[in-house]
């Protein structure tokens, strides 16, 4: 069992991502902004963790580089999950140090495979 941190501005998306992440088997935490979820990410030490681009003040992309920037969360694979589906975006999210990309909608049996392979390998 993964732990798996989400982080989204939109409550009813990280209600949805929460159900599919247990209903996967993984166990997971949310947070609604970059400061909990900076937060988060030092009390619970998650396995992976699941990032939203559009958030007001410090989007996706911005948090993204912030994570890689901290020592004790740089080792931490981050999946960026957005409605952005543009090759800039994938592109953004890739040099910013994410680990992978989807877009929303998600599929739950894809996320988990992703979620999977990246456990795996940390």
């Amino acid at each position: 069992m993964a732990k798996v941190l989400i982080v989204d501005d939109d409550k009813e998306t990280i209600s949805l991502l929460e159900r599919i992440v247990a209903i996967k088997g993984h166990q997971p935490s949310s947070a609604t902004n970059s400061v909990s979820a900076v937060e988060a990410a030092h009390s619970i030490n998650p396995d992976v963790i699941l990032m939203d681009i559009l958030m007001p003040e410090v989007n996706g992309i911005q948090l993204c580089k912030i994570f890689k920037a901290i020592p004790t969360l740089k080792h931490i694979p981050i999946i960026i999950v957005s409605a952005l589906n543009d090759a800039g975006s994938q592109r953004d999210a890739m040099n910013s140090g994410a680990s992978d990309f989807m877009s929303k909608p998600v599929s739950a049996d894809i996320l988990a495979q992703k979620i999977q392979n990246l456990v795996a390998t940390a």
